[in-house]
């Protein structure tokens, strides 16, 4: 099974996961970190969350919100020194959904359909 952490500005993560939690139950294995302004020491923080995760599971995906942003350059070094780490930005409840739903996949498979079918959720009425 994969391993899973949010990464987000302010509260998000935390809200993704519950709200991820009361349509499909409780998960295990998936962590959130919440980045509020004016935060320090973080990368010391995150990487022992990610070393964490990894002792309980063989991979571990990273959900960050923007491209480039606080988290995703925090997360970005974890997984450029780790192989076994995966990222993607971007994220929103049916990302999050679908990863959860999908932990059975590497994360090399998992993030690659993470990107192709969370670009289909967004719609234009």
């Amino acid at each position: 099974m994969i391993g899973i952490i949010i990464a987000t500005h302010d509260h998000l993560a935390d809200s993704l996961l519950k709200t991820a939690e009361a349509i499909l139950g409780e998960q295990s294995c998936v962590e959130t970190i919440n980045i509020e302004p004016g935060a320090t020491g973080l990368q010391e923080k995150i990487t022992d969350l990610a070393n964490d995760v990894l002792t309980k599971t063989d991979e571990l995906v990273w959900l960050v919100d923007i491209f480039g942003g606080t988290p995703f350059r925090y997360a970005s070094y974890c997984v450029m020194s780790d192989d076994r780490q995966a990222l993607v930005t971007g994220a929103n409840l049916p990302m999050v959904l679908q990863a959860l739903v999908n932990r059975e996949l590497t994360a090399d498979e998992l993030t690659e359909q993470l990107e192709k079918e969370t670009k289909m959720t967004i719609r234009r009425m």
